[in-house]
């Protein structure tokens, strides 16, 4: 399949799942902060902001893979919250607290929190 056209198939698959049997967007949720972190978070949306110039760093099959998978992941993520909301469902009660990246994002909130903080410090 032509590369093109494989990267909209991702994301339109992500969007025709909902009418799976057995959808449940409060399991996408889960299911994606379980597999992200903040820092994984920003890091990948940077280098999908990126201006590649190295035509051998886009072909990197490693770098198109982890951009195709995390868009698609990202849509998931928003189509879930999206029915979450429309159908009234309470996402309050969903619980990531002992998932490994909800403890590496909260370390980076953490230095985040002191970065801000020097700063304004500085600007007083």
């Amino acid at each position: 399949m032509n590369q093109k056209y494989s990267n909209v198939l991702a994301l339109e698959l992500a969007l025709y799942e909902i009418h799976d049997t057995g959808y449940d967007p409060i399991k996408k949720i889960i299911d994606f902060w379980e597999k992200y972190d903040l820092i994984g978070i920003q890091n990948t949306i940077n280098l999908l902001l990126k201006n590649h110039t190295d035509t051998n760093y886009m072909n990197e099959i490693y770098v198109v893979s982890h951009k195709q998978v995390f868009s698609a992941d990202l849509f998931r993520l928003l189509v879930a919250y999206f029915m979450a909301h429309t159908n009234s469902i309470e996402i309050d009660k969903i619980d990531i607290s002992d998932a490994e990246t909800t403890q590496v994002s909260r370390q980076e909130l953490s230095i985040t929190k002191r970065i801000h903080n020097l700063f304004v410090r500085i600007a007083e």
